[in-house]
Protein backbone atom coordinates (compact mmCIF):
# COMPACT_ATOMS: atom_id res chain seq x y z
CA UNK A 1 0.00 0.00 0.00
CA UNK A 2 0.51 3.19 -0.75
CA UNK A 3 1.32 5.50 2.66
CA UNK A 4 0.28 8.98 2.51
CA UNK A 5 -0.20 11.66 5.35
CA UNK A 6 -3.61 11.95 6.95
CA UNK A 7 -6.05 14.40 5.20
CA UNK A 8 -6.06 17.72 6.72
CA UNK A 9 -2.74 17.83 7.58
CA UNK A 10 0.80 19.17 5.81
CA UNK A 11 4.47 17.71 5.48
CA UNK A 12 6.59 20.70 5.77
CA UNK A 13 10.12 20.69 4.05
CA UNK A 14 12.63 22.38 2.05
CA UNK A 15 11.47 26.23 1.45
CA UNK A 16 8.20 25.40 3.06
CA UNK A 17 9.76 24.70 6.58
CA UNK A 18 11.93 27.27 6.18
CA UNK A 19 8.72 29.83 5.61
CA UNK A 20 7.14 28.51 8.96
CA UNK A 21 10.44 28.92 10.84
CA UNK A 22 10.79 32.58 9.52
CA UNK A 23 7.27 33.75 10.68
CA UNK A 24 8.42 31.89 14.35
CA UNK A 25 11.74 33.81 14.33
CA UNK A 26 9.59 37.06 13.12
CA UNK A 27 6.60 36.80 15.50
CA UNK A 28 8.73 35.44 18.49
CA UNK A 29 11.76 37.99 18.72
CA UNK A 30 8.75 41.05 18.40
CA UNK A 31 6.73 39.61 21.35
CA UNK A 32 9.93 39.72 23.20
CA UNK A 33 10.29 43.05 23.10
CA UNK A 34 7.09 43.53 24.67
CA UNK A 35 8.73 41.57 27.91
CA UNK A 36 6.57 38.03 26.92
CA UNK A 37 8.11 34.60 27.57
CA UNK A 38 8.18 31.37 25.92
CA UNK A 39 5.43 28.65 27.25
CA UNK A 40 5.57 25.05 25.91
CA UNK A 41 2.49 22.74 26.58
CA UNK A 42 1.78 19.14 26.06
CA UNK A 43 -0.01 18.95 22.72
CA UNK A 44 -2.55 16.73 24.51
CA UNK A 45 -4.45 17.50 27.54
CA UNK A 46 -7.66 15.83 29.93
CA UNK A 47 -10.45 16.64 28.14
CA UNK A 48 -12.06 18.90 30.66
CA UNK A 49 -9.46 21.43 30.49
CA UNK A 50 -11.00 22.44 26.68
CA UNK A 51 -14.41 21.42 27.76
CA UNK A 52 -14.57 24.00 31.04
CA UNK A 53 -12.38 26.38 29.18
CA UNK A 54 -14.12 26.48 25.46
CA UNK A 55 -17.58 25.84 26.70
CA UNK A 56 -19.48 22.24 26.84
CA UNK A 57 -21.77 23.93 23.88
CA UNK A 58 -19.01 25.65 21.24
CA UNK A 59 -18.63 23.39 18.15
CA UNK A 60 -15.08 23.14 18.97
CA UNK A 61 -15.80 21.17 22.20
CA UNK A 62 -19.20 19.18 20.43
CA UNK A 63 -17.88 18.94 16.76
CA UNK A 64 -14.01 18.99 16.33
CA UNK A 65 -11.79 17.72 19.11
CA UNK A 66 -9.48 15.00 18.76
CA UNK A 67 -10.51 13.33 21.79
CA UNK A 68 -9.84 9.80 22.74
CA UNK A 69 -9.43 7.63 26.25
CA UNK A 70 -5.68 6.03 26.86
CA UNK A 71 -5.08 2.88 28.10
CA UNK A 72 -5.86 3.68 31.39
CA UNK A 73 -9.60 4.80 30.26
CA UNK A 74 -8.29 8.04 30.63
CA UNK A 75 -10.04 11.02 28.13
CA UNK A 76 -7.80 12.93 26.61
CA UNK A 77 -7.57 15.61 23.76
CA UNK A 78 -5.35 17.52 20.78
CA UNK A 79 -5.30 20.56 22.18
CA UNK A 80 -7.73 22.69 19.75
CA UNK A 81 -6.38 26.13 21.06
CA UNK A 82 -3.87 27.48 23.04
CA UNK A 83 -5.16 29.41 25.94
CA UNK A 84 -6.74 26.47 27.88
CA UNK A 85 -3.48 24.67 28.28
CA UNK A 86 -1.25 28.00 29.06
CA UNK A 87 -3.75 28.83 31.69
CA UNK A 88 -3.99 25.34 33.20
CA UNK A 89 0.15 25.74 33.25
CA UNK A 90 -0.39 28.71 34.97
CA UNK A 91 -2.55 27.54 37.63
CA UNK A 92 -0.54 24.18 38.24
CA UNK A 93 2.58 25.91 38.66
CA UNK A 94 1.60 28.42 40.69
CA UNK A 95 3.05 31.44 38.18
CA UNK A 96 0.54 33.74 40.03
CA UNK A 97 2.92 33.47 43.15
CA UNK A 98 4.70 36.43 42.08
CA UNK A 99 4.16 40.06 41.61
CA UNK A 100 2.89 41.49 38.55
CA UNK A 101 1.46 40.70 35.65
CA UNK A 102 2.43 37.71 33.53
CA UNK A 103 3.03 37.32 29.92
CA UNK A 104 3.32 34.20 27.88
CA UNK A 105 3.53 33.23 24.17
CA UNK A 106 3.46 29.85 22.43
CA UNK A 107 3.92 28.33 18.82
CA UNK A 108 2.97 25.14 17.92
CA UNK A 109 0.41 22.91 16.05
CA UNK A 110 -3.34 22.30 17.34
CA UNK A 111 -5.85 20.20 16.01
CA UNK A 112 -9.47 20.26 14.59
CA UNK A 113 -11.41 18.04 12.94
CA UNK A 114 -12.89 20.31 10.54
CA UNK A 115 -13.69 20.17 6.32
CA UNK A 116 -10.01 20.81 5.07
CA UNK A 117 -9.99 23.53 2.80
CA UNK A 118 -7.91 26.19 1.85
CA UNK A 119 -6.61 28.01 5.15
CA UNK A 120 -8.28 25.44 6.89
CA UNK A 121 -6.26 22.07 8.05
CA UNK A 122 -6.98 19.18 11.04
CA UNK A 123 -4.14 19.99 11.92
CA UNK A 124 -2.33 23.80 11.83
CA UNK A 125 0.02 25.59 13.65
CA UNK A 126 -0.84 28.60 16.33
CA UNK A 127 1.41 31.62 17.29
CA UNK A 128 -0.22 33.51 20.50
CA UNK A 129 0.26 35.37 23.10
CA UNK A 130 -1.79 35.54 26.70
CA UNK A 131 -1.40 38.02 29.78
CA UNK A 132 -3.01 37.07 32.77
CA UNK A 133 -2.58 39.66 36.25
CA UNK A 134 -4.87 42.81 34.87
CA UNK A 135 -7.37 44.59 33.57
CA UNK A 136 -6.92 47.73 31.88
CA UNK A 137 -8.19 49.52 28.63
CA UNK A 138 -4.07 50.21 28.20
CA UNK A 139 -3.16 47.04 28.05
CA UNK A 140 -6.10 46.06 25.68
CA UNK A 141 -4.52 48.57 23.29
CA UNK A 142 -1.28 47.73 23.80
CA UNK A 143 -2.16 43.99 23.51
CA UNK A 144 -3.96 45.01 19.83
CA UNK A 145 -1.09 47.30 19.11
CA UNK A 146 1.45 44.17 19.28
CA UNK A 147 -0.54 42.22 16.89
CA UNK A 148 -0.51 45.12 14.97
CA UNK A 149 3.26 45.62 14.85
CA UNK A 150 3.88 41.75 13.77
CA UNK A 151 1.56 42.25 10.79
CA UNK A 152 3.73 45.38 9.87
CA UNK A 153 6.90 43.34 10.29
CA UNK A 154 5.51 40.72 8.28
CA UNK A 155 4.78 43.50 5.37
CA UNK A 156 1.19 41.74 5.42
CA UNK A 157 -1.11 44.44 4.04
CA UNK A 158 -4.73 44.91 3.29
CA UNK A 159 -5.88 43.25 6.62
CA UNK A 160 -8.78 45.17 9.13
CA UNK A 161 -8.70 45.44 12.72
CA UNK A 162 -12.66 45.02 13.56
CA UNK A 163 -13.03 45.65 17.08
CA UNK A 164 -16.43 44.73 19.68
CA UNK A 165 -17.21 44.70 23.22
CA UNK A 166 -19.50 42.31 24.45
CA UNK A 167 -19.41 44.10 28.10
CA UNK A 168 -18.85 43.09 31.27
CA UNK A 169 -20.26 40.37 33.46
CA UNK A 170 -23.52 42.33 33.98
CA UNK A 171 -24.21 43.55 30.42
CA UNK A 172 -23.82 40.19 29.39
CA UNK A 173 -26.35 38.99 31.69
CA UNK A 174 -28.76 41.39 30.43
CA UNK A 175 -27.85 40.72 26.91
CA UNK A 176 -28.17 37.21 27.09
CA UNK A 177 -31.30 37.63 28.33
CA UNK A 178 -32.81 40.08 25.36
CA UNK A 179 -31.45 37.35 22.96
CA UNK A 180 -33.69 34.40 24.79
CA UNK A 181 -36.91 36.83 24.66
CA UNK A 182 -35.68 37.67 21.05
CA UNK A 183 -34.88 34.20 19.36
CA UNK A 184 -37.77 31.99 21.46
CA UNK A 185 -40.09 32.30 18.73
CA UNK A 186 -37.85 32.03 15.89
CA UNK A 187 -35.77 28.92 16.94
CA UNK A 188 -37.51 26.75 14.43
CA UNK A 189 -36.14 29.17 11.73
CA UNK A 190 -32.77 28.02 13.31
CA UNK A 191 -30.04 25.27 12.81
CA UNK A 192 -29.64 22.50 15.68
CA UNK A 193 -26.88 23.80 16.87
CA UNK A 194 -28.77 27.51 17.68
CA UNK A 195 -31.11 25.73 18.96
CA UNK A 196 -28.99 24.23 21.69
CA UNK A 197 -27.00 26.99 21.94
CA UNK A 198 -30.36 28.54 22.97
CA UNK A 199 -30.15 27.18 26.90
CA UNK A 200 -26.59 27.16 27.18
CA UNK A 201 -25.23 30.29 25.80
CA UNK A 202 -27.19 32.60 23.02
CA UNK A 203 -24.75 34.93 22.42
CA UNK A 204 -22.99 32.10 20.64
CA UNK A 205 -26.49 31.56 17.66
CA UNK A 206 -24.55 35.04 16.64
CA UNK A 207 -21.29 33.41 16.12
CA UNK A 208 -23.55 30.52 13.92
CA UNK A 209 -21.62 29.62 10.27
CA UNK A 210 -24.12 27.99 9.29
CA UNK A 211 -27.04 30.81 9.53
CA UNK A 212 -24.84 33.97 9.24
CA UNK A 213 -26.36 35.60 6.70
CA UNK A 214 -30.09 34.97 8.14
CA UNK A 215 -31.82 38.42 8.59
CA UNK A 216 -32.85 36.74 12.08
CA UNK A 217 -29.61 37.31 13.05
CA UNK A 218 -28.66 40.86 11.18
CA UNK A 219 -31.36 41.68 12.93
CA UNK A 220 -31.18 40.43 16.69
CA UNK A 221 -30.58 42.93 19.45
CA UNK A 222 -27.11 44.54 19.52
CA UNK A 223 -24.96 44.64 22.71
CA UNK A 224 -24.12 48.05 22.61
CA UNK A 225 -27.56 48.61 23.31
CA UNK A 226 -27.08 46.28 27.10
CA UNK A 227 -23.54 47.77 28.16
CA UNK A 228 -23.44 49.01 31.74
CA UNK A 229 -21.71 52.65 31.65
CA UNK A 230 -17.93 51.13 33.19
CA UNK A 231 -18.23 48.88 29.93
CA UNK A 232 -18.76 51.81 27.56
CA UNK A 233 -16.38 53.56 29.12
CA UNK A 234 -13.35 51.15 29.12
CA UNK A 235 -13.97 50.35 25.40
CA UNK A 236 -13.84 54.37 24.69
CA UNK A 237 -10.54 53.99 26.26
CA UNK A 238 -9.14 51.67 24.29
CA UNK A 239 -10.92 53.14 20.65
CA UNK A 240 -8.82 56.34 21.81
CA UNK A 241 -5.67 54.53 22.23
CA UNK A 242 -6.28 53.25 18.91
CA UNK A 243 -7.42 56.48 17.39
CA UNK A 244 -3.76 57.97 19.13
CA UNK A 245 -1.81 54.94 17.87
CA UNK A 246 -3.31 55.41 13.98
CA UNK A 247 -4.47 51.93 14.00
CA UNK A 248 -7.08 52.02 11.69
CA UNK A 249 -10.40 49.81 13.11
CA UNK A 250 -13.65 49.42 12.17
CA UNK A 251 -16.35 48.47 15.16
CA UNK A 252 -18.04 45.71 14.70
CA UNK A 253 -21.26 45.41 16.92
CA UNK A 254 -22.12 41.98 15.45
CA UNK A 255 -18.34 40.28 16.72
CA UNK A 256 -18.63 38.18 19.74
CA UNK A 257 -15.76 35.59 19.17
CA UNK A 258 -17.09 31.86 19.38
CA UNK A 259 -15.33 31.02 23.29
CA UNK A 260 -17.41 31.36 26.43
CA UNK A 261 -14.57 32.82 28.17
CA UNK A 262 -14.46 36.13 26.31
CA UNK A 263 -15.81 39.19 28.31
CA UNK A 264 -15.37 43.41 27.12
CA UNK A 265 -13.08 43.34 24.56
CA UNK A 266 -12.93 40.95 21.31
CA UNK A 267 -10.84 42.03 17.96
CA UNK A 268 -9.64 40.15 14.99
CA UNK A 269 -7.21 41.05 12.40
CA UNK A 270 -9.10 40.13 9.31
CA UNK A 271 -7.41 40.04 5.63
CA UNK A 272 -8.81 41.41 2.41
CA UNK A 273 -6.74 38.35 0.56
CA UNK A 274 -9.39 35.83 1.45
CA UNK A 275 -11.53 37.39 4.05
CA UNK A 276 -10.77 35.12 7.28
CA UNK A 277 -8.99 36.08 10.24
CA UNK A 278 -5.30 35.49 9.94
CA UNK A 279 -5.53 36.76 14.15
CA UNK A 280 -8.17 37.07 16.60
CA UNK A 281 -8.38 37.57 20.51
CA UNK A 282 -10.06 39.17 23.35
CA UNK A 283 -10.14 40.11 27.26
CA UNK A 284 -11.60 37.04 29.86
CA UNK A 285 -12.57 38.29 33.12
CA UNK A 286 -12.79 34.46 34.45
CA UNK A 287 -10.80 32.22 32.87
CA UNK A 288 -8.02 31.76 35.61
CA UNK A 289 -10.80 31.47 38.01
CA UNK A 290 -12.59 28.89 36.76
CA UNK A 291 -9.41 27.00 36.24
CA UNK A 292 -9.44 27.51 40.52
CA UNK A 293 -6.70 29.74 40.19
CA UNK A 294 -7.30 33.46 41.68
CA UNK A 295 -9.42 35.68 40.45
CA UNK A 296 -7.28 37.75 37.67
CA UNK A 297 -7.98 38.94 34.48
CA UNK A 298 -6.48 38.12 31.66
CA UNK A 299 -6.27 38.91 27.80
CA UNK A 300 -4.63 37.41 24.79
CA UNK A 301 -4.91 36.25 20.78
CA UNK A 302 -3.62 33.89 17.87
CA UNK A 303 -2.87 33.77 14.84
CA UNK A 304 -3.36 30.85 12.28
CA UNK A 305 0.06 30.85 10.93
CA UNK A 306 -0.93 28.69 7.87
CA UNK A 307 -3.13 31.57 6.79
CA UNK A 308 0.10 34.18 7.27
CA UNK A 309 1.80 31.85 5.04
CA UNK A 310 -0.78 31.79 2.34
CA UNK A 311 -0.85 35.35 2.10
CA UNK A 312 2.98 35.84 2.16
CA UNK A 313 3.26 33.72 -0.28
CA UNK A 314 0.46 35.07 -2.86
CA UNK A 315 1.72 38.72 -2.00
CA UNK A 316 5.60 37.72 -2.72
CA UNK A 317 6.86 38.76 1.43
CA UNK A 318 9.55 36.11 2.14
CA UNK A 319 12.19 37.00 2.00
CA UNK A 320 15.38 35.11 -0.31
CA UNK A 321 15.28 31.54 2.54
CA UNK A 322 17.80 29.86 0.11
CA UNK A 323 21.06 29.68 2.52
CA UNK A 324 23.72 30.16 -0.03
CA UNK A 325 26.85 27.69 0.43
CA UNK A 326 29.81 29.72 1.39
CA UNK A 327 32.57 26.77 0.95
CA UNK A 328 32.56 23.60 -1.60
CA UNK A 329 35.60 21.29 -0.19
CA UNK A 330 37.04 19.21 -3.33
CA UNK A 331 39.70 16.46 -2.28
CA UNK A 332 41.50 14.51 -4.35
CA UNK A 333 42.10 11.24 -2.25
CA UNK A 334 40.86 9.50 1.09
CA UNK A 335 43.41 11.00 3.30
CA UNK A 336 42.05 14.38 1.96
CA UNK A 337 38.71 13.04 3.05
CA UNK A 338 40.08 13.47 5.95
CA UNK A 339 41.71 16.84 5.89
CA UNK A 340 38.22 18.13 4.38
CA UNK A 341 36.05 16.92 7.12
CA UNK A 342 38.12 18.52 9.80
CA UNK A 343 38.43 22.05 8.13
CA UNK A 344 34.70 21.72 7.03
CA UNK A 345 34.21 21.23 10.80
CA UNK A 346 36.12 24.52 11.61
CA UNK A 347 34.64 26.54 9.04
CA UNK A 348 30.61 25.52 10.50
CA UNK A 349 32.42 26.37 13.97
CA UNK A 350 32.48 29.83 11.92
CA UNK A 351 28.96 29.63 11.01
CA UNK A 352 30.12 29.47 7.36
CA UNK A 353 27.99 26.92 4.71
CA UNK A 354 30.02 24.28 3.71
CA UNK A 355 29.39 21.14 1.29
CA UNK A 356 31.59 18.51 0.01
CA UNK A 357 31.40 15.10 -1.53
CA UNK A 358 32.03 12.25 0.78
CA UNK A 359 32.14 9.61 -1.61
CA UNK A 360 33.99 10.92 -5.58
CA UNK A 361 37.92 11.52 -5.55
CA UNK A 362 38.00 12.53 -9.29
CA UNK A 363 37.30 16.35 -9.93
CA UNK A 364 34.43 16.00 -12.43
CA UNK A 365 31.56 14.73 -9.61
CA UNK A 366 32.69 17.30 -7.65
CA UNK A 367 32.99 19.96 -9.91
CA UNK A 368 29.46 19.09 -10.55
CA UNK A 369 28.11 19.61 -6.79
CA UNK A 370 29.84 22.86 -7.20
CA UNK A 371 28.50 24.07 -10.20
CA UNK A 372 24.52 22.58 -8.46
CA UNK A 373 25.03 24.65 -5.04
CA UNK A 374 27.10 27.50 -6.25
CA UNK A 375 29.60 28.25 -3.62
CA UNK A 376 31.42 31.70 -3.04
CA UNK A 377 34.42 29.44 -2.60
CA UNK A 378 35.83 26.48 -3.76
CA UNK A 379 38.86 24.59 -1.33
CA UNK A 380 40.61 21.93 -2.94
CA UNK A 381 42.86 19.75 -0.96
CA UNK A 382 45.16 16.90 -2.61
CA UNK A 383 48.50 15.45 -1.58
CA UNK A 384 50.87 18.47 -2.14
CA UNK A 385 48.27 20.81 -0.11
CA UNK A 386 48.14 18.08 3.04
CA UNK A 387 52.27 18.01 2.81
CA UNK A 388 52.51 22.05 2.37
CA UNK A 389 49.88 22.72 4.60
CA UNK A 390 49.06 25.71 1.84
CA UNK A 391 45.44 25.09 0.21
CA UNK A 392 44.32 25.93 -3.23
CA UNK A 393 41.42 28.85 -2.66
CA UNK A 394 39.22 29.79 -5.26
CA UNK A 395 36.68 32.99 -5.20
CA UNK A 396 34.17 32.32 -7.38
CA UNK A 397 32.94 35.84 -7.73
CA UNK A 398 36.13 37.42 -8.12
CA UNK A 399 37.58 34.46 -10.46
CA UNK A 400 40.58 34.29 -8.71
CA UNK A 401 42.93 31.72 -7.54
CA UNK A 402 44.72 31.74 -4.35
CA UNK A 403 47.07 29.92 -2.05
CA UNK A 404 46.51 30.06 1.65
CA UNK A 405 48.06 28.39 4.26
CA UNK A 406 45.49 26.19 6.60
CA UNK A 407 45.42 28.57 9.64
CA UNK A 408 44.38 31.38 7.57
CA UNK A 409 41.47 29.81 5.37
CA UNK A 410 38.99 30.62 7.99
CA UNK A 411 40.02 34.33 7.90
CA UNK A 412 40.68 34.47 4.37
CA UNK A 413 36.89 33.20 3.63
CA UNK A 414 35.61 35.49 5.75
CA UNK A 415 37.51 38.69 4.83
CA UNK A 416 39.50 39.47 7.71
Amino acid sequence: MAYQKVKGTNDFYDLDSKKLRYIEGVVTNIIKDYGFSEMITPIFENTEVFVRSVGEASDIVTKEMYTFLDKGERSLTLRPEGTAAIVRCFVENKLFGTPGIKKYYYFGPMFRYERPQKGRFREFHQFGAEIYGDASPYLDAEVILSAYRILTELKIKGVKLKINTIGDFISRENYSKALKEYFKDKLDKLCDDCKNRYNKNPMRILDCKVDSDSDILKNAPKIKDFLTDEAKAYFNTILKCLDELKIPYVVDSSLVRGLDYYTDTVFEFISDFDGLAICAGGRYADLVKSFNGPDLPGIGYAFGVERVKDIMEEEGLFPNLERCVDVVIISLDDDSKISALNLAYNLRKEKLSVEMDYKNNSLKPQFKLSDRVNPRFIVIIGEAERESGIYTVKDTINKIEEKVKLDKIVSFIKGE
